[in-house]
Formats: structure tokens, sequence, C-alpha cells
């Protein structure tokens, strides 16, 4: 909990914004900075930014005792649709091909409340579960937007491009991303961006023009890419070459930067291709399983220098937004394939929603650890939550990865704003 250099819990929660000071103090700060410090201090928060790490000491607006808990970088999930959380429960157990008719005709029918509704329901739920920043692909951003505004949650949102024959928005959908990155450039913790839905239902054209207009606006383009069998074959039969050679083939990669989601059927020489065009790779290993997608080649993408974050994908076919589920799984699932116990080990996956995610976001500068000077994402964990005991600086990444769950998180500041309090959300209108 944090309270006011008096002890006492300010009258108004709602009232502490960026320009705050916070201390957090006695923590076992897993830092994930160059050097993987863990440190155990305080951390100083000055005006939105990381000020001091460690043996810092200083009168501030707010102290938040983490009790020995973890304080570490919040979370970053590459890959999710926040406006999908409605669905949640409503098409299991399906393969992904019938999943998307399914919910395209749901999306038919979508009103600008009920995206309102659901995106407010995945923001409560990312925020109390550790998650700072978050990339979305939907449309409807700019209602999106709105609700990411009031929950001050750092908010990476690519509005999706498809053709126009197979879409179900109102108007054309690059005029549609066109006009939300417009109106909505500029702000501080909304980063309007690109999408493209897939291959299967984005011509040449349509993927020429989103590329084009991610390049001219100077943002990120994320897309749904290599997902399943069936999309990668389907493809091959009808254009004769998978995805990723396919839009290779018009230089789609060159001098963009994309985000593709899943990259469960790659070929060496695809993997190949993204690396040299600098693409990164969200793994969204539940969503992959669950839908019976495949098992994406996240090592060998690492291996050969792909950056590769991690996603959730929706609530809909991950049925939650817990990115310590997600880290375990993502870990658990390269294990079991390779048959190697070493393979994607604690601090490989945690750099993974950390380090490289904001590395995939082109905004490595400024997120995905805790250094002076970086904005103030944190999260501090339960130092009382039976799960992550025994605690101490040499185990501390193994039990964020493999005994953490959502719930342990007490405490979540996104851009030096505490937004999550003893497990409550402030600053919600």
């Amino acid at each position: 909990m944090f309270l006011s250099p008096s002890g006492h819990v300010p009258h108004d929660p709602a009232g502490w914004c960026s320009g705050t000071d916070i201390l957090i103090r006695n923590g076992v700060v897993v830092t994930q900075d160059a050097q993987r410090r863990i440190v155990e201090g305080n951390v100083w928060i000055e005006d939105g930014r990381i000020a001091g790490i460690g043996k810092v000491n200083h009168t501030s607006d707010a102290v938040v005792d983490a009790g020995g808990g973890i304080v570490m970088p919040g979370l970053i999930n590459t890959h999710t649709h926040v406006a999908m959380t409605e669905f949640r429960g409503m098409v299991d157990d399906i393969a992904l091909d019938e999943f998307l008719r399914k919910t395209f005709e749901l999306d038919a029918h979508r009103t600008e409340s009920s995206i309102r509704e659901s995106t407010k329901k995945s923001l409560r739920e990312m925020l109390l579960s550790g998650t700072t920043s978050f990339l979305d692909l939907y449309y409807g951003e700019d209602i999106i937007a709105e609700v990411c505004r009031d929950f001050r949650i750092r908010s990476f949102l690519s509005w999706v491009v498809l053709d126009e024959d197979k879409t179900t928005q109102k108007g054309r959908p690059i005029a549609n991303a066109e006009r939300f990155i417009r109106n909505f450039s500029g702000s501080r913790l909304i980063t309007p961006t690109v999408g493209l839905q897939g291959v299967y239902v984005c011509s040449r054209d349509t993927c020429d023009a989103a590329r084009s207009l991610a390049m001219s606006r100077k943002t990120l383009l994320h897309m749904h890419l290599a997902e399943t069998r069936h999309e990668v074959y389907d493809h091959q039969k009808r254009t004769g070459s998978r995805p990723v050679e396919w839009l290779n083939s018009f230089s789609f990669f060159s001098d963009c930067d994309i985000v593709g989601a899943h990259g469960a059927w790659l070929t060496k020489a695809e993997i190949g291709v993204l690396k040299k065009h600098g693409v990164s790779i969200s793994h969204c290993a539940r969503s992959n399983m669950k839908l019976g997608s495949g098992i994406a080649p996240v090592v060998e993408l690492k291996n050969e220098g792909v950056c590769v974050s991690v996603g959730t994908d929706s609530a809909t076919t991950s049925n939650n937004l817990d990115m310590f589920e997600e880290m375990r799984t993502a870990s658990l699932l390269q294990k079991v394939n390779k048959w190697d116990a070493g393979i994607m080990n604690a601090q490989t996956v945690l750099d993974m929603t950390t380090r490289e995610a904001a590395r995939s976001l082109r905004r490595e500068d400024a997120i995905g650890s805790i250094e002076e000077g970086k904005r103030a994402d944190v999260i501090i964990l339960d130092s009382k939550s039976p799960r992550l005991h025994p605690l101490t600086r040499a185990n501390a990444v193994n039990n964020i990865v493999y005994s953490a769950q959502g719930g342990d998180v007490v405490t979540t500041i996104v851009d030096g704003a505490i937004v999550v309090d003893d497990r409550k959300l402030l600053q919600v209108k």
C-alpha cells in the first residue's frame, strides 16, 4: 500500500499522477538491465522516470513499502485483442478456421458500447496482473484508445486492415487506420499503429497500402503471420508461395518495423528472411496450444537473432490475459518439444516479456527495464505470497517465471503513476 510521508494513505488516490515522486523501499529489485542486476534496496521515481536504484532515500510524495517482495519492470504483452474479451468462453475447443468464422460473425454485430465494455474488462485484468504495456490488433481502436487513456495504460494500438470485401468495418479499413493514426499521434501513452489481419484476407494491394501507411507515419505494422498449417498451405496452393515467401517477393518486409504474431509455421529460410529485415515475432504459446495451431520455432528464431517476445492473444483463445501464466507456458512448451530442460530458461523468458518486448516495439530506450532515466513502468509482487517463498536474489527470476501468478501483483505503476495499489485499481473514470 502506498503512503504519504506522514504514513497515511492520501485522501484522493486518483490525484497521484506522473508528476508525483515515489519511493519504493525494501524490495528485491529485478532490474532487467544489461547486466541483469538484482538489487536489494529502493527505487526512486521522479517525474515519471526512474531516478535512482539501490541505496537511495529521498523525501517523496508517496512511499511504497515492498516488504521484501519483488520489484520488477512491468510486463509487456505484444499481441492481444482487448475488445474480444466479451467472447471469452464462447468459441472454445475449435480450430482457428472455424474460430475465425464464428468470431467474424460475432464481430458483425458489435456496437461501440460492447467494444468499450470489453476493453474495460481487459485493461482491468492486465493492470491487476502486472501488464503495463500491450500491443493490440483490432478495429474500433479509437474507442479502445479512449478507454486506455482513462485507465492510464501504455498502449500500442493497431487498427486492423483487410480487403474491403472481407471486412465487417464501416468504411474503408485503410482509410479508417489512417484517420485513427492521424487523430491519436502524439499521445503520451497511446501509440497508434497499423495492423493487417493476415494474408488469408489481405491481397497484395491491401498489404502494400498498409505498409505504405506505416512507413509514411513512421509507426509499427502488426500482423498475424504463419499462424497455422492451414493458413500456410492454403496460401501456397493459391499463390505458389508460403506467406513469408510471398510477402518477401514484393519487398513487404523491407525498411518497415513489423511485429508478426505467432509464427508457428516458419521454415529455416523464412526465419532467415525475418532476421534480414528485422521482423519481430510475438509468441503466443497458450493460444497456439488451445487452437491446435502448432509449436512456434522459438528456439530457432532466437538462435538466428530474431527478436521474440510474448503475447497472450485474446481472452477468447487463451481465456485470460495473465502474462505470468504465458511466460511459464512458453518455457515449458519449448522444453517438452525439444526434450531439453535447459531450453528457454527463466531468464530468457523474462527477457522476452520485458527487454525483448520493448525492443520489438522500438521502445527499448524507454521501457523494459528498471534503469535510471527510463520511464517508470514498475510492478511489485506480494512479499507474503506463499508461491514466491523462499525468495532470494538467487531464485527471484525463477520464482517470477515458474511460480508467480498475476494475482501476486499488489502494485502497478505506469509512467510514474500508481494505477494499482493493494490490488485495487485507481485513477479510472
